[in-house]
């Protein structure tokens, strides 16, 4: 957008704690079919990264512009920094984890010309739930029975009694610039804004449309605080809205309206256990009691039905029988108890040395797990690891490696007196996580391909991610992935994937030697064909095409992943996750994509190295060595830096040091273009 022009929209999302929904955000306001607006991004010194998704951003679309604050200022104050910023004929504000759904800046633009300007445009929206389900907004039939025309608050006092949000409004901004309308600190900063602007506009406007789709997190969220003193808020947020309405005579009529909504909304907020917790309730019911007795309207009286009976609870500051009321509710809603019985339920004094673990779903000596026993072993020699093992597999565990077999008496007592549990899948979801005991989730590779929640199971599937204290990543992309599609409470921890270590650290001394127990020697060029999918190369027509040297390696029964990665001087694969850790080699890389939807990304947009559309322009790229070209080599430079920036060969150690020996402090990441890669053979033999 060219400096000094004036676009309709100015939309304005403050960023803190969003990285795993803000992409979807942005995507969902740049994929507008109405184009004339400007987004300011507000990096409210947020550690997660949104600050640099932001600018990623604005470096591609010149209608982004991303504001990086210096410190954490909170909702609000971000807010005030974005508007200030604003060039646009109307202001909205979108949080960093909601969405606009399609079509509907076109739908707001033509309501506000037939309208004609007026100072504040209302429209829906729907709350959207981490599992899928949407749920459209209590009042929406207010739009259509009472939405049209143009009006002021006091003409339509329903719109006042929506939630009081800022994101379901477009505001003119001259109107918002004449009356200095900015946001105040804490939480609950929408309240009096809310009723500050809805108040003092002289022309309002609906949409009869849903326009967002406002997150409910399953963890609370992250903007807004789940629980703790922050709560407290709430009274001096109000404070301000009846300080507002008390100031102006004119809003003398509003003052029993804003009492009722507030004590409704303090109610509310008393009421989620998971935002005022136990030992707090009794302190913030008498601080409500308080706020209704400063702002209690003169002559006020309650209505006899249960909300005006609980607000009269307020009044009085009778706690007694409200806690009374809410625990007799709680047993209405609880079923009686009753005596678990499963064949993992188990008591007993954890072993604080001994370490379980797992990979490929108790059938491998392999990955993550397998690196990081490894190092352990180093790092930590105090520790005992056993491995699971179904007894299908007890073969894949080498000689000397301890070991269980799944469901076996042996088994019930590692998972009885294990303190941790180290697997790249999840635990068995009749497995009872005791106190003191501490899981490592590792993946098992960078996600590419969508991954769907089971349409039965979300919730049993979620109460497994649950047990996790912590997740491994390998880079910042794959950490939004884990925390949109597990909304939990683990500890990101972004060291890098321990399997990919090997990758970084062996010599090529190594490398020949595995080549040599292939059969390969320096002058083959050695060529790993990895597809996720079924649709398999010819191995006959790859080697052909890549010359009389050339020799296939398949992945199916064939040593470890890693050594086979080591000995291959070229990947050919699809939407393998193999493609991101293969990188880590900074070898070439070939991709057949078709036409394959259900991906994160294109990783067309994006390539490793070639990507080929058909067989044939891979064999070509084989043929005319366009696969180990320059070009090829600039792609997969930028890929390595997007995918590979925590693999520089030091992920186990930091894994062993941060959850067994209780580091806090973890050898820093060795930058990109410091890292020396396991040498190819074939390259290094032709120079």
């Amino acid at each position: 957008m060219a400096l000094g022009t004036v676009p309709r929209f100015s939309i304005v999302v403050p960023c803190h704690g969003s990285r795993a929904w803000l992409r979807p955000c942005l995507d969902s306001v740049l994929g507008q079919s109405f184009t004339d607006f400007e987004v300011i991004g507000v990096d409210d010194a947020d550690p997660d990264g949104s600050g640099r998704i932001l600018d990623e951003y604005a470096a591609a679309d010149p209608r982004v512009r991303a504001l990086h604050l210096e410190e954490n200022i909170g909702l609000g104050p971000a807010r005030n920094a974005g508007l200030k910023e604003c060039r646009g004929e109307y202001v909205l504000f979108l949080d960093a984890d909601d969405e606009y759904l399609p079509g509907s800046l076109e739908a707001i633009a033509t309501r506000i010309d037939n309208a004609r300007q007026p100072d504040i445009v209302m429209f829906d929206y729907e709350r959207i739930y981490w599992d899928g389900r949407v749920l459209g907004s209590q009042r929406h039939d207010a739009f259509a029975r009472e939405g049209a025309g143009v009006f002021t608050a006091a003409e339509r006092p329903i719109f006042l009694t929506f939630l009081e949000v800022v994101w379901n409004k477009a505001h003119r901004r001259e109107f918002l610039t004449r009356h200095g309308f900015a946001f105040t600190s804490g939480f609950y900063e929408d309240a009096p804004w809310t009723y500050s602007t809805m108040l003092t506009a002289e022309r309002i406007a609906t949409l009869d449309r849903v326009v967002v789709h406002y997150r409910q997190h399953r963890t609370g969220g992250n903007i807004h605080a789940t629980s703790g003193r922050r709560q407290w808020d709430i009274f001096d947020q109000y404070d301000r809205v009846h300080a507002f309405i008390q100031s102006d005579p004119d809003l003398a009529g509003w003052r029993r309206f804003a009492f009722d909504r507030s004590l409704d909304h303090i109610l509310a907020v008393l009421a989620k256990p998971e935002r005022i917790d136990t030992e707090d309730r009794a302190e913030f019911f008498h601080a409500a009691h308080a706020f209704a007795k400063r702002w209690k309207p003169e002559g006020y009286s309650t209505d006899r039905t249960a909300r005006g009976f609980k607000r009269w609870l307020l009044i009085h500051d009778d706690y007694a029988t409200y806690s009374t009321l809410k625990l007799s509710a709680r047993m209405l809603q609880v079923p009686s108890p009753r005596k678990r019985v499963g064949k993992l339920l188990r008591r007993g004094k954890l072993d604080p040395n001994l370490v379980a673990y797992a990979a490929g779903r108790f059938t491998q000596y392999a990955g993550n797990p397998r690196a990081i026993c490894e190092k352990a072993a180093e790092l930590a020699p105090h520790l005992r690891g056993v491995w699971v093992v179904d007894d299908e597999h007890v073969g894949a565990i080498p000689e000397g490696v301890e070991y269980v077999v799944a469901d076996s008496p042996a088994y019930e007592k590692l998972l009885g007196k294990a303190t941790y549990f180290v697997s790249d899948a999840n635990w068995p979801k009749d497995l009872d996580k005791r106190q003191g005991q501490v899981h490592l989730q590792t993946q098992h590779g960078t996600p590419l391909t969508t991954v769907t929640l089971p349409v039965e199971g979300k919730d049993e599937l979620m109460r497994a991610v649950d047990r996790w204290d912590f997740n491994l990543s390998s880079n910042r992309y794959s950490s939004e992935i884990w925390e949109r599609i597990y909304p939990s409470y683990f500890e990101e921890l972004e060291y890098g994937y321990p399997r990919n270590d090997r990758l970084l650290t062996a010599t090529l001394d190594e490398v020949r030697a595995i080549r040599a127990g292939l059969g390969y020697d320096d002058s083959h060029l050695v060529i790993l064909s990895a597809p996720a999918s079924d649709e398999h190369l010819d191995p006959d027509r790859l080697a052909t095409a890549a010359g009389e040297h050339a020799r296939v390696l398949g992945t199916e029964g064939q040593a470890q992943v890693e050594d086979l990665m080591l000995a291959a001087d070229v990947l050919v694969s699809d939407h393998s996750s193999i493609t991101f850790d293969y990188a880590n080699l900074d070898r070439p890389i070939l991709l057949l994509t078709g036409d394959r939807t259900g991906t994160y990304f294109d990783v067309a947009e994006f390539p490793p190295g070639v990507v080929a559309r058909s067989a044939e322009e891979l064999f070509a790229a084989l043929r005319n060595g366009t696969f180990a070209a320059p070009e090829a080599a600039k792609h997969r430079h930028l890929f390595r830096e997007k995918f590979c920036e925590f693999d520089d060969g030091r992920a186990a150690e930091r894994v062993v040091r941060r959850v067994f020996l209780g580091e806090l402090e973890v050898p820093a990441i060795t930058p990109l273009a410091d890292r020396s890669p396991a040498p190819s053979a074939y390259f290094v033999h032709n120079g």
